[in-house]
């Protein structure tokens, strides 16, 4: 077995993983409604499940906040900063969550907080032991909730089914712990085990408080565009919602393994100079496609059919815009701490939720072009931003020179 993982590269083995771990997540989804139906019993867990999901927003603003800080202090003072920031705002969002579900169980309400607390702490060190050059066990310890979860659900049922939701509320928990402390089991570079604190405790808090922020717009996108689909047709939310499911499924197989393997040597890779790169590469060419996918939302039909064959275009488009946007974002903050970079990109998010939110205020609009605003027409302003910054990194001979591969 060791022989035969051993022609594969890490990032392989990572996309293997990953690819696995996504089917138990979506084997899971259906044994759960396999086990408790469309029941009260099943939306009560899914409401307590919701302030996970909702938590768990931000855990790229904890990853870029990891790089960001990587060689500049300590990971215990890391640590502390992330959490002066990240418990508080565990706390707020399950307090409101906790009111909107009508939820006043104390005990589930503060597990569920702990348990999203850990989940972004775990998220966290994971970034951390990858960019110590940790990458593969990092990789496993990432992906085992959903192989864990489905003994752990079915165990629950069979052994405490009039505590089932209580006793998963409490496993899902507890699981982002035992991630934590099997990665604090995994080896630091002596180089970070003796690095000194080159800045305070407050400018440490501000890095995370910069990137909590510059979530706040693709949260309120969401929130959006999910309102619009729900109100425009029946089966139409549920449609977004699933695609959306892939969407971001596949950006965690593809994308964020390919970020994960790449965070430690990244520096090694070279351009390739080959057309087809030059071709994807070029504003020209995500100009051609940004063009093509306005062109396909303003096409109007009402046959459902129709509507999802749309839907899935634009998401295809949106993932190529998708992945270059945030392999160069992750790249930047990989070596810079740029406080201005960071607010920019925060301003990009907020002002195309601003005008998504204005789009559906007028009547009669075609609603696919909200998705055009946040797939397509986001990310490719975005790549015009980050371009620059990628330059200044690519030109600087004493920083490496690493490109989208």
């Amino acid at each position: 077995m060791i022989l035969t993982l051993k022609k594969y590269s890490p990032y392989q083995v990572a996309i293997f993983l990953s690819a696995s771990s996504m089917g138990f997540g979506l084997f899971r989804e259906f044994l759960i409604v396999g086990l408790l139906g469309f029941s009260a019993q099943n939306d009560l867990l899914q409401a307590y499940l919701s302030i996970f999901y909702t938590i768990g927003l931000t855990i790229d603003a904890m990853k870029l906040a990891c790089l960001n800080l990587y060689s500049e202090i300590t990971l215990s003072s890391m640590l502390i900063s992330a959490s002066l920031i990240c418990l508080p705002f565990c706390m707020i969002v399950t307090c409101i969550m906790g009111h909107m579900i009508h939820q006043e169980n104390m005990t589930l309400l503060i597990t569920t907080m702990l348990g999203g607390y850990f989940n972004l702490i775990a998220a966290l060190l994971i970034t951390y032991k990858q960019r110590n050059n940790v990458f593969l066990p990092a990789q496993v310890i990432n992906v085992i909730p959903n192989f864990i979860l489905i003994p752990g659900i079915l165990m629950c049922y069979y052994s405490t089914e009039t505590h089932m939701i209580s006793a998963i509320i409490i496993l899902t928990a507890i699981i982002p712990i035992v991630q934590c402390i099997a990665l604090f089991m995994l080896p630091t570079a002596a180089s970070q085990k003796t690095l000194h604190n080159k800045f305070n405790l407050i400018q440490g808090c501000m890095t995370f408080i910069r990137h909590f922020f510059s979530m706040l717009g693709e949260q309120g996108f969401q929130m959006i565009a999910r309102s619009a689909f729900y109100n425009y047709g029946t089966g139409y939310l549920s449609i977004f919602a699933i695609s959306v499911r892939v969407y971001t499924a596949l950006k965690f197989i593809l994308i964020d393994s390919y970020i994960g393997s790449k965070l430690f040597d990244w520096k090694k890779s070279l351009a390739p100079t080959s057309y087809i790169h030059k071709m994807i590469s070029s504003n020209l060419f995500a100009s051609i496609l940004a063009i093509t996918a306005l062109a396909i939302t303003l096409r109007v039909n009402h046959l459902f059919l129709f509507s999802v064959v749309q839907l899935s275009l634009l998401l295809v488009l949106g993932f190529y815009f998708s992945t270059r946007v945030r392999v160069l974002y992750f790249k930047i903050n990989r070596y810079h701490n740029s406080a201005s970079l960071v607010l920019r990109y925060a301003l990009f998010e907020l002002l195309f939720a601003f005008f998504a939110f204005a789009m559906t205020l007028f009547s009669h609009y075609p609603i696919f072009t909200l998705l055009w605003i946040g797939y397509i027409a986001k990310p490719f302003t975005q790549i015009l931003l980050l371009r620059k910054s990628d330059q200044t990194i690519s030109l600087n001979p004493e920083e490496p020179q690493w490109q989208i591969s």
